[in-house]
C-alpha cells in the first residue's frame, strides 16, 4: 500500500450541498460571528438627562424673561392707548354727537393690536416651556435619537447583508491532539475535517476505537464519488497488504515493538531479546521473503510442531529446527518464543502473503467491532509502528493521518510517530477519548482541542492547561439600616403678687419781703397699688430619622478561565480549541456539526477580522447564501427549526436591547460557554 500523489481534486459528484464539506482548507468546524458585531456603532452620542435638564431650565427662563420685556414694553402700552382712544371716542361723541364704532374700533386694532398680538404670542411660549417637562423632553429626544440609530443599524446591515456569519476555524499548527469528546461528536469532526483535506490531498485515516467512528466520512467520501479503500482489520490484514510493504528487518522491528506497546513498564532487555530472535528467524527464512504467516511457521518449526505444506522449504526448517537457536540459548528464550507464538498466529490467521490493493485517494484502516483481544491491541500497536516506518523512510508524497482511538498506543510510539510527520511535514491528528495516562503525558506537544470531557479530573487537568486568569470579585457585601427618634414634652407656670405705696407733701410761700403780704401752699399725695401676675407655657417637640448604607468588597481573585464544569457540559459537536501558536492563549468555541454547511451565510474560508470589514474591504465569496432556508434532508435536527423560522418574520432589534440568541445558541446546555 505504497502512496503516490493523485490528482487534486475529487471526482464529480451529485447534486447537493453535502459537497461543500469537500473545499479546500483543513477545517476544524465553524466559529458563529452575528453581523451586528461588524456595524460600525452610531456616531452621536446618546441623550443626556442632565443637559436635557440645563436646557429646559434656560428655555424656561428665556421665556419668562421675554414675556416680562412684551408685557413692559408692548402690552401695557397697548392697553394704555387702548383706552385713551376709547375716551376720545367718547369725547368726541358728545362733543360733535357723533360716533363711528367700526372706525374706532379699526383704529384701536390697528394702533394696539400687534403689542397685544405680541405680548400673547411670549406668553404662549411661556405656558409651552412650563407644559413640557425635562422628563417629557428626555424621552422625545430619546426616541428620536433611537429612531435615527435604528437607521444607521439598518444601512449598515444592508452593507454587510453579503458578510458569512459563519467562518472555518483551522488548526495553527499540523499537528492537533483533540480530548474527549462523544461518538457523535467524533463521527461530525472526523466528517468535516476528514472531507476538507481530502479535498487538498490523500488521507488516511485509522480507526482503532472498534465503534466505526471514521463511519460518516467513509459514507460521505463514497457518496461524493471519492476513491475509496477501507479495511477491516484483522479480516482484511491480507488484503490490505499492510505487513508486506516492510523489509525482513523492519517488519522484525515492528513485531517486537507492538508487542510491547502495552507494556511501559517492561524492561528494556526483554524488547531487545523479542527483537533479537524476531530478526534471526526473518534472516533464517531466506529468499521465500518475510511474511506473518512465514514467521509464524518458523516459530512452530522451533517447537518442533507440523508446519503447513509450502509455507518453509524443508532446508528452512531443518536449519531453524537445528543450529539457528543452540540448545542452552533456545532454553533461554523459550519464554520469548512462546510470547511470539501467541502474537503472530492471530496475525498469521488473517495476514494472508498478497499485495496490497491499489492506492485509493481515501485509506481507511479500522479495527472491527468485536471485542477487544489482546492480539487486536498488538495489531494497532503494529500499524502505528507501520506508519511510522512509511513516514520515516518514504522520498516522495506522504498523506494527511488521522488516528481515531490513540488511547491505545503507547507514548514512545506516539512520540516517534509524531516526530516523524514533523520532519516531513505531514498533516497529523490524534483522537483521545479520555485525558489520562499517555494521552496527559503528551498534552502541549501539539495544538490542543477539547470536547466533552464528562469526567470530573480530566475536565479540571484540561482546565488547569488553558489556565488562570485574574479577575475583581465581590467577596463581602455589607448593607446597613438604622433609625431614630425623639419626642420631648416640657411645660412652666409661674405666678407673682407686687404692692407698691408712695407718700409726697409739698409746701411754700410767696410773698413780698419789702411791703409784706405773701402765701402759703401746703398738699400731700399718697399712693398705694397692688398687682398679680401669672404666666404658663408649654412646648413639645419630635424629631424622626432614618439612615443606611451599603459597602461592597471587591478582591483579586485567580480563577480557570475556563471552569472544569463548562467541560463536562459542552454540547457533543462543540470544540473548545486551545490556539497557543501566539504570545497569548487564544480560545476559539469551534461547532463542528457537518449541516451547519446547509445554512445561509455559511464560508469555507475563515472570517477576517472585524476592523478590516468596518473600513470596507473585501468581503470572502459566500457559498450558502442563494436561498431563503437551506436544503436539509428529513429527519435532521435542524428540519424543524428552520421550518419554524419560515413562518416566522424577523422582527427589528433596537439599540440597546438584548438580541435574541439564535436557535442553535438557544438549545445549549447551561453550562456551555462559548
Amino acid at each position: 500500500m505504497s502512496f503516490q500523489p493523485v490528482p487534486s481534486a475529487p471526482g464529480p459528484v451529485p447534486p447537493g450541498r453535502q459537497q461543500l464539506l469537500f473545499t479546500p482548507g483543513p477545517r476544524l468546524g465553524w466559529v458563529f460571528r452575528d453581523r451586528r458585531e461588524l456595524a460600525a456603532p452610531y456616531p452621536d452620542p446618546q441623550p443626556d438627562p442632565q443637559v436635557i435638564q440645563a436646557q429646559a431650565t434656560a428655555r424656561t427662563a428665556t421665556a419668562d424673561q421675554a414675556l416680562a420685556r412684551a408685557w413692559r414694553w408692548a402690552g401695557k402700552p397697548s392697553i394704555a392707548l387702548a383706552v385713551i382712544l376709547a375716551v376720545l371716542a367718547g369725547c368726541a361723541k358728545s362733543v360733535s354727537g357723533s360716533f363711528n364704532l367700526g372706525l374706532t374700533a379699526i383704529t384701536i386694532i390697528a394702533a394696539c393690536g400687534p403689542g397685544l398680538g405680541y405680548t400673547g404670542w411670549c406668553w404662549l411660549r411661556r405656558e409651552q416651556a412650563r407644559d413640557l417637562t425635562p422628563e417629557q423632553k428626555y424621552q422625545q429626544a430619546l426616541a428620536e435619537w433611537d429612531y435615527r440609530a435604528a437607521g444607521h443599524e439598518g444601512a449598515e446591515l444592508a452593507r454587510l447583508a453579503s458578510q458569512p456569519e459563519w467562518g472555518s476555524v483551522t488548526s495553527p499548527a499540523s499537528r492537533t491532539d483533540i480530548f474527549g469528546g462523544t461518538l457523535t461528536g467524533w463521527q461530525a469532526l472526523l466528517t468535516v475535517h476528514g472531507a476538507s483535506i481530502l479535498a487538498e490531498r490523500q488521507l488516511l485515516a485509522v480507526d482503532l476505537t472498534g465503534q466505526q467512528a471514521t463511519g460518516m466520512l467513509t459514507a460521505a467520501a463514497r457518496g461524493n464519488q471519492i476513491e475509496s479503500t477501507i479495511y477491516h482489520l484483522p479480516h482484511d490484514l491480507g488484503r490490505s497488504g499492510l505487513l508486506t510493504e516492510l523489509s525482513a528487518a523492519q517488519l522484525a522491528d515492528a513485531i517486537a515493538e507492538a508487542m510491547h506497546a502495552g507494556n511501559s513498564a517492561g524492561a528494556r532487555t526483554d524488547r531487545a531479546v523479542d527483537a533479537r530472535v524476531v530478526h534471526q528467524l526473518a534472516g533464517a527464512l531466506g529468499r521465500g521473503g518475510v511474511t506473518p504467516r512465514r514467521l509464524a511457521a518458523a516459530v512452530r518449526a522451533v517447537f518442533g510442531y507440523p508446519v503447513p505444506d509450502g509455507l518453509l522449504s524443508a532446508a528452512e526448517c531443518e536449519l531453524i529446527a537445528g543450529d539457528l537457536f543452540p540448545p542452552g540459548y533456545r532454553e533461554q528464550v523459550t519464554a520469548n518464543l512462546i510470547r511470539l507464538d501467541a502474537v503472530l498466529a492471530d496475525l498469521a490467521a488473517y495476514g494472508g502473503d498478497g499485495w496490497p490493493s491499489q492506492h485509493a485517494r481515501y485509506t481507511c484502516l479500522a479495527i472491527d467491532t468485536a471485542a477487544r483481544s489482546a492480539s487486536e491491541e498488538v495489531l494497532g500497536s503494529l500499524i502505528v509502528q507501520w506508519l511510522t516506518v512509511q513516514v520515516t523512510t518514504s522520498t516522495g508524497y506522504a498523506p494527511a493521518v488521522i488516528i481515531a482511538g490513540a488511547d491505545e498506543i503507547g507514548r514512545p510510539h506516539l512520540e516517534r510517530l509524531t516526530d516523524a510527520c514533523e520532519r516531513r511535514g505531514v498533516p497529523l491528528m490524534l483522537m483521545f477519548r479520555h485525558l489520562r495516562d499517555d494521552a496527559a503525558a503528551i498534552l502541549g506537544s501539539g495544538t490542543a482541542a477539547f470536547m466533552r470531557l464528562a469526567n470530573h479530573t480530566e475536565a479540571e487537568q484540561a482546565a488547569t492547561y488553558i489556565g488562570r486568569r485574574h479577575t475583581f470579585v465581590v467577596s463581602s457585601f455589607t448593607a446597613t439600616r438604622g433609625a431614630s427618634q425623639t419626642a420631648t414634652h416640657g411645660g412652666s407656670d409661674g405666678y407673682g403678687t407686687s404692692d407698691s405705696r408712695s407718700d409726697a407733701r409739698t409746701r411754700g410761700w410767696q410773698g413780698d419781703r419789702f411791703f409784706g403780704g405773701g402765701s402759703t401752699s401746703d398738699g400731700r399725695t399718697r399712693t398705694t397699688g397692688t398687682g398679680t401676675s401669672r404666666n404658663w407655657s408649654s412646648n413639645w417637640s419630635q424629631a424622626d430619622g432614618t439612615s443606611w448604607s451599603d459597602a461592597e468588597t471587591r478582591q483579586r481573585a485567580y480563577e480557570y478561565a475556563v471552569e472544569p464544569t463548562a467541560l463536562q457540559n459542552l454540547p457533543e459537536y462543540a470544540l473548545l480549541l486551545a490556539d497557543r501558536s501566539g504570545a497569548t492563549l487564544q480560545l476559539h468555541a469551534v461547532e463542528c456539526d457537518p449541516s451547519i454547511i446547509n445554512l445561509p451565510g455559511t464560508s469555507t474560508a475563515p472570517l477576517l477580522p472585524p476592523g478590516s470589514l468596518r473600513h470596507g474591504s473585501a468581503p470572502p465569496v459566500l457559498v450558502n447564501q442563494d436561498h431563503a432556508g437551506p436544503a436539509i434532508a428529513p429527519g435532521s435536527q435542524y428540519q424543524a427549526d428552520w421550518q419554524e423560522l419560515a413562518d416566522l418574520e424577523p422582527e427589528p432589534v433596537w439599540p440597546g436591547e438584548q438580541p435574541e440568541l439564535p436557535w442553535w445558541r438557544r438549545n445549549q446546555p447551561p453550562g456551555y460557554r462559548p
